[in-house]
């Protein structure tokens, strides 16, 4: 009974890939998720600091 090491490596090299492919997603959608909290929080202070007209 052998191991097929071409495969092997094929079948752990492409889950590895998938691995690192998911993590750069996932860092994408956290800065664009975290730009976005940014603009949001940036935009309530302007709004809480200007000056009211009663």
């Amino acid at each position: 009974m052998g191991v097929d090491w071409g495969q092997a490596f094929h079948i752990g090299g492409a889950g590895f890939g998938t691995v690192f492919l998911v993590l750069i997603i996932l860092a994408g959608v956290v800065s664009l998720i975290a730009l976005a909290v940014k603009r949001i929080s940036r935009g309530k202070e302007e709004a809480n600091s200007a000056p009211r007209k009663d």
